[in-house]
């Protein structure tokens, strides 16, 4: 029964990243195919690997992949464990394998319908294999700090309505505040996931590759660390009431 949920919800995912495959792409197949047509399709500014699309319209799906992933917590068997700190890492497994997954599936299927489409001749040329397999890695990281942002509103409201959707606007917000007020001048977070764009426009930046990682990982690692601390310190019995 469990293993039949998770297929159905992998599967449901495969579908919903295919359909916004085309809807982001579909007017660029009738264009000829050549390299410039592969950075159009995988541009930071529009198209399916977009930033704005990475930040606002991918977030909401992937907290929802990632409520439905996870096993319901039940108070009572929380209340008992006796080391809370074993508690956490449970729920911080459940979500690295669940952000593995979702970033997993959304490159693979960009892989595919690229290659279906574009031909491995072009995709070869624009470095898009060594590409992708970098930014499965940096998407991974931008997720899982989500996830953990999603953990930490959860455990401070416990309310799962009140952090879905305040953890999905405090990414619209961020987005927002970044290139709209900000306009793009100062570097944030958001900036490394124009790195695949850079990928294919230039070539391998292996030394560029610390740089991007280590502000991400810091970054996870941070909310992490502040997720843990209020899990640890959470009062179980009151939010049962």
């Amino acid at each position: 029964m469990l293993k039949n949920r998770y297929f159905l919800l992998i599967l449901s995912m495969v579908l919903f990243f295919s359909v916004f495959w085309f809807t982001q792409n579909l007017e660029y197949l009738k264009f000829p195919k050549n390299t410039e047509l592969v950075l159009f399709m995988n541009g930071s500014l529009y198209g399916y690997a977009s930033i704005k699309s990475l930040c606002l319209m991918l977030v909401f799906p992937y907290l929802i992949f990632l409520l439905l992933f996870s096993k319901k917590e039940r108070i009572v068997s929380l209340v008992r464990e006796k080391n809370r700190i074993q508690a956490h890492h449970k729920i911080v497994k459940s979500t690295i394998i669940a952000t593995v997954l979702y970033v997993g599936i959304y490159l693979s299927v960009n892989l595919i319908f690229s290659f279906l489409f574009l031909g491995n001749k072009l995709l070869t040329a624009t470095n898009f294999y060594s590409g992708i397999l970098f930014y499965l890695l940096l998407l991974f990281l931008f997720y899982l700090t989500i996830g953990f942002l999603f953990r930490i509103i959860y455990d401070i409201t416990a309310s799962i309505g009140q952090a879905l959707i305040f953890g999905a606007f405090a990414m619209c917000l961020f987005y927002l505040i970044d290139w709209i007020i900000l306009e793009g001048l100062y570097w944030t977070p958001l900036h490394t996931l124009n790195f695949f764009d850079l990928w294919l426009q230039n070539g391998p930046m292996i030394s560029e590759i610390p740089f991007v990682l280590i502000p991400n990982v810091a970054t996870a690692l941070i909310l992490y660390l502040l997720s843990s601390n209020i899990f640890i310190k959470k009062d179980f019995y009151s939010y049962e009431k």
